[in-house]
Order: C-alpha cells, then sequence, then structure tokens
C-alpha cells in the first residue's frame, strides 16, 4: 500500500518517510484507533486528505506502519 501511494504520488512520496520527517514514530500510534491516529497525524501537519482522495486505504497504511498488517 505504502508503494502504492509513492507510484501516485509520482514515486517520490514514502508514508512512513514523511511521519519520521514529523518527528511521528510507530510507537507514538501504537495505542491509537485508526481516526485517533489520523488526527494525531494531522496534527503533526500531515495532510491526509490528498491520500484519501486517490483511493488509498488510510486505515490499512496506517495499520502497516503501526507494524500491525
Amino acid at each position: 500500500m505504502m508503494g502504492k501511494a509513492a507510484g501516485l504520488m509520482g514515486g517520490d512520496f514514502d508514508f512512513a518517510a514523511k511521519l519520521e520527517e514529523l518527528g511521528v514514530d510507530a510507537s507514538m500510534l501504537e495505542n491509537l484507533d485508526a481516526d485517533s491516529a489520523k488526527a494525531f497525524i494531522a496534527e503533526k501537519g500531515l495532510d491526509l486528505s490528498m491520500l484519501d482522495g486517490l483511493g488509498i486505504d488510510l486505515d490499512e497504511m496506517i495499520a502497516k506502519f503501526k507494524g500491525g498488517a
């Protein structure tokens, strides 16, 4: 899924790298449900609507980042 996001974004977008750049690591999202994780990521400055608009399953992408999928 993250590869799909990279491909749709011209190969330059790496979800995990972007979160890391914003100071977010998987342990910060570990105890959050999907909606809370999205809100936390948005508070850090990443607009997830662009990915959602591309039809990317954000819940799955966040789960993979957290290591749960």
